[in-house]
């Protein structure tokens, strides 16, 4: 799948509008100004706010760029979520785009990743805090709210996501995706009351995987 740098993003449904980022195939090639235009400093900071990966499934896409006898494969995307309000989203294989193709990313997006970790609580959290309570919502939005909720380091997040361990549902399917949110805003300093202990072991097997023993 090809778009357009910052054109909507269109690969599948998402409940926020974002745009694309690193969506690079033969049609309109490898896009930006060339490698050379990516500072150290914004690699540092790329490769940082590129931690986690949603909407993985179960095929993978090859790299339309590489040897065709060994072509570089990757699944899922990374989601951006900036002070500005935008959200962005790349897919796994941005990384190997800009280390291997010469791919730049935007400066626009570039820029954007200067304050990521300092979001404030705003409508974006908001909604997608509605739809990890509803179970009526979308069933997929319900999982990707799971992971993307702890962009905003915040009680809230923890509150609802403990709350989620009580939708048989949700832990059969995202259990250790529930349990590796709740690893990285106790490893943030917003444990609550919190007991591990307690908790189903497919989440308690995503904790521990964030948050060693």
């Amino acid at each position: 799948m090809e778009f357009l740098d910052l054109s909507p993003y269109e690969y599948r449904k998402f409940p926020l509008p974002m745009r694309s980022v690193g969506w690079l195939g033969r049609r309109f090639g490898v896009q930006g100004g060339g490698a050379q235009n990516v500072t150290v400093a914004d690699m540092q900071r790329f490769k940082g706010a590129s931690r986690r990966l949603g909407s993985v499934t179960l095929g993978t896409h090859e790299c339309e760029f590489c040897p065709a006898d060994l072509p570089f494969e990757g699944n899922g995307e990374y989601r951006y979520y900036c002070r500005s309000g935008e959200v962005y989203a790349a897919p796994s294989m941005i990384l190997h785009y800009v280390d291997e193709h010469g791919y730049c990313p935007p400066r626009e997006f570039l820029e954007s990743l200067h304050k990521i970790d300092q979001l404030d609580w705003d409508w974006r959290a908001e909604r997608l805090i509605a739809i990890l309570r509803d179970d009526s919502e979308d069933f997929d939005f319900r999982c990707e709210a799971i992971i993307d909720l702890v962009h905003w380091k915040d009680p809230r997040v923890l509150r609802v996501l403990t709350d989620s361990v009580k939708d048989e549902e949700l832990v059969d399917i995202a259990g250790d995706e529930i349990g590796r949110s709740l690893g990285i805003l106790v490893a943030c300093g917003f444990a609550g009351d919190l007991r591990v202990e307690s908790l189903p072991g497919i989440v308690k097997l995503g904790f521990e995987q964030i948050v060693r023993k």
